[in-house]
């Protein structure tokens, strides 16, 4: 069983707090005892009225009872255990009210107790010493009156204090975890045996020591969280911490601003070289030879598309000879990959040898050792472009930005050479079309004559 209390100085948002049920949970008050109101806000405002006729600043002792998961406890058990915490607590007779929040899921149930510390015949305050030890203490009688298996009372972890509520909002505030800032410290305190090897050993995990206002020294976590070197950490005296930090001199220590800042510029820093790193630099001679292969393959592939308008000549087979027509296609030569120009010329030329009855034989030789010199040429570029880019300079920024420009102008006149060469051939193409209809047109003249 386990039972925390805290005392409260605002008893509508205590009501609130009550009565209200979370999602996929069910609240419902059970009990209201002593106050005259019929509601439990109506009630808690009327404590409140009461205490301003007092100096007492918080009025209500609120405590949040609930076992381990799986274990079932009815609700006339749970009352005798609030009975129980009162008796024990010193506030027997005093008006309460009881609640129980019951999960829907499994229907688990917990309970909450307010109490009001106003006496009402002296107008004084109910005095709670030492609540959270006896809270304790009848947690674990109640786990043997009731058959219960017992919560221990100590910490998994070596910091035997929990975090303060300003460190749990410190650590909410920032996004980390207040345990593991708090562990680490006490692992550096620990394994260390001076001031000097502890300031190591918190700069290692990221932390810098520095002189507080209020106390001796404090760590200043890797988000600018401050935790002041104490007993609530490090389970020593100011004094005992004050004895194995002697070898460092406070007055040689940055304050908390001044760590505090350094942590933020060390941030902005890390951030801007992670930045970078992601960043790709930029490689002008590697942008260039990407730039002329793609050239290349444009090219290359405009061809492969554009071999439709060049009309290779058909070659005579005999009529029934299948053997010699598959002979003379596996002997045949592959075309030639030729330029626009090129194959134009080849086409004029086809079309006079047809007329005068020549042949063009000699021609993909011709064009083989063309296209070959032209490979060698490019290669022999290539080259050159690659030998000039291991001595090239640095280049400014307004050095890259005209080779940008440049690139460029170099892309859209190379556009514009790929345009005007499909246009002539285009242009070819409908020009060898008109010359053999009008070569058709004079035959068939010819013959009607």
């Amino acid at each position: 069983m386990i039972c925390k209390g805290t005392t409260h100085n605002n008893g509508a948002k205590l009501a609130a707090y009550m009565e209200t049920s979370k999602d996929g949970e069910r609240a419902e008050l059970w009990e209201l005892r002593g106050f005259a109101a019929t509601t439990i806000k109506d009630a808690f405002r009327c404590v409140d009225a009461m205490a301003g006729a007092t100096k007492c600043e918080q009025p209500f002792f609120h405590v949040q009872v609930r076992n381990r998961e799986g274990e079932i406890m009815t609700r006339q058990q749970f009352e005798y255990a609030a009975d129980r915490i009162e008796r024990m607590l010193g506030l027997t007779g005093q008006p309460r009210a009881i609640t129980f929040h019951t999960y829907e899921h499994n229907n688990d149930q917990h309970m909450h107790v307010a109490w009001s510390r106003i006496d009402q015949d002296t107008l004084t305050a109910k005095p709670l010493p030492f609540f959270k030890e006896r809270l304790k203490k009848i947690s674990r009688e109640l786990e043997l009156h009731f058959g219960l298996q017992p919560v221990t009372n100590q910490r998994p972890d070596k910091i035997r204090y929990a975090p303060t509520r300003a460190e749990e909002e410190q650590a909410r505030r920032l996004g980390f975890g207040p345990h593991d800032v708090r562990n680490t410290i006490r692992a550096c305190y620990e394994r260390s045996d001076c001031g000097a090897s502890f300031q190591a050993a918190l700069e290692h995990e990221g932390m810098i020591l520095a002189k507080g206002e209020k106390r001796d020294f404090i760590v200043i976590d890797r988000e600018g969280g401050v935790h002041a070197l104490g007993k609530r950490i490090l389970d020593d005296t100011a004094s005992k911490i004050r004895a194995r930090l002697s070898d460092l001199s406070r007055e040689e220590l940055p304050s908390a601003v001044m760590a505090q800042a350094f942590i933020r510029e060390q941030g902005r820093q890390e951030k801007k070289q992670r930045r970078e790193k992601l960043e790709p630099t930029w490689d002008r001679d590697l942008d260039d030879r990407k730039w002329q292969d793609a050239v290349i393959n444009a090219a290359i592939a405009q061809e492969k598309t554009e071999r439709k308008f060049v009309e290779p000549e058909q070659r005579q087979t005999r009529a029934g000879s299948r053997k010699k027509e598959n002979a003379t296609q596996a002997l045949r030569p592959e075309p030639v990959r030729t330029s626009e120009k090129r194959r134009f010329v080849e086409a004029k030329e086809a079309t006079t040898a047809r007329k005068r009855g020549k042949s063009l034989a000699g021609r993909p030789a011709k064009a083989s050792i063309h296209i070959a010199a032209s490979a060698i040429g490019k290669t022999l570029d290539v080259a050159a472009d690659a030998f000039a880019s291991l001595f090239a300079p640095t280049l400014t920024p307004q050095q890259i930005h005209k080779g940008d420009r440049a690139r460029q102008k170099r892309e859209a006149e190379t556009e514009d050479v790929i345009d005007f060469a499909r246009y002539t051939a285009e242009l070819a193409r409908q020009r060898q079309q008109e010359q053999e209809r009008d070569a058709i047109r004079r035959e068939q003249h010819g013959r009607e004559r």
